[in-house]
């Protein structure tokens, strides 16, 4: 059982199958998200260094999120997507910022995490200006930048001065402690959006484009920088891959309707089964031939 948990694939895996199959849980769950992220941010800088950072690589992160990731998004919901509504909702996604996940995904993945929190830092500064900027030029819709700070404040700023008092030596305690936290933001943010899978017919052109924004183009991400070092190519497959599917989920809702947020709920499945994935390519990178 310990060595079950210390398994982060396999934990983040078993959250999203009980999440589909037994979802009802998951509407008292949600409201644990939003802490339970506070206190892995926490946990996941607790040993990190910050006096070796890079300025350029994190501009490159930005870069990756911001201008490849957010262009691919736009590029095929716009080729593919014929439902407006559908289409309105990976604006959204577009717009938002990376995904908070990153900087514990980055630990547990043994990617950069300093490179990822001060990244993740930078980015939702500039979201206050990108986001709305990006979400008015599509659609025509003001938004409330508000959510963003406090994004900001709760899951960044905060988590970064209280681990800067803390001291935790990487064990397998911390790792299990980090994946069974994220095991129950990954049921909740799943089981919440569980009946979208019931109409997959539907939501055929949302399933690629998902697929492909997550798993093609963070593949394609990986063996690219995977030349300079497996831990420089995590992080920046991590910025190329995820976005902020909280954010884009709430503000889709409030700028458009509940149809608007079914790209950030199948997106949400694959960026579960996308970690998964990278743990395994991460292994197989370790060998000479790949």
């Amino acid at each position: 059982m310990i060595r079950l948990v210390k398994n982060s694939a396999v934990v983040f895996t078993l959250a999203m199958l009980i999440a589909l199959i037994f979802p009802f849980l998951a509407t008292f769950t949600s409201k644990l998200v939003i802490p339970l992220l506070a206190v892995i941010m926490t946990l996941s800088l607790a040993e990190v260094d910050f006096r070796n950072f890079n300025v350029r690589t994190s501009l490159l992160n930005l870069g990756l999120n911001y201008g490849f990731l957010s262009g691919i998004i736009l590029l095929l919901s716009f080729l593919l997507v014929k439902d407006e509504m559908l289409k309105l909702g990976f604006v959204v996604m577009a717009a938002a910022p990376p995904a908070i996940a990153i900087v514990p995904f980055s630990k547990l993945l043994k990617g950069d995490v300093t490179e990822s929190i001060l990244s993740s830092g930078f980015a939702y500064i500039l979201s206050l200006l990108f986001t709305p900027a990006v979400i008015i030029l599509f659609t025509g819709k003001k938004v409330d930048v508000m959510a963003i700070v406090e994004a900001l404040v709760l899951l960044i700023i905060i988590p970064l001065l209280v681990s800067r008092f803390l001291r935790f030596r990487e064990s397998d305690a911390l790792r299990s402690a980090i994946n069974l936290g994220f095991g129950v933001v990954v049921y909740s943010i799943v089981g919440v959006n569980a009946h979208v899978f019931f109409e997959v017919d539907k939501i055929t052109e949302v399933i690629f484009v998902g697929f492909a924004r997550t798993f093609l183009i963070g593949t394609l991400t990986f063996l690219v920088f995977l030349r300079f070092s497996r831990r420089f190519a995590l992080t920046k497959t991590l910025f190329a891959s995820y976005k902020n599917l909280g954010f884009t989920a709430g503000v889709s809702i409030l700028l458009f309707g509940e149809k608007a947020a079914i790209p950030a709920a199948v997106c949400a499945i694959f960026e579960v089964l996308f970690f998964s994935y990278l743990s395994v390519i991460e292994k197989l990178s370790q060998i000479k031939y790949f």
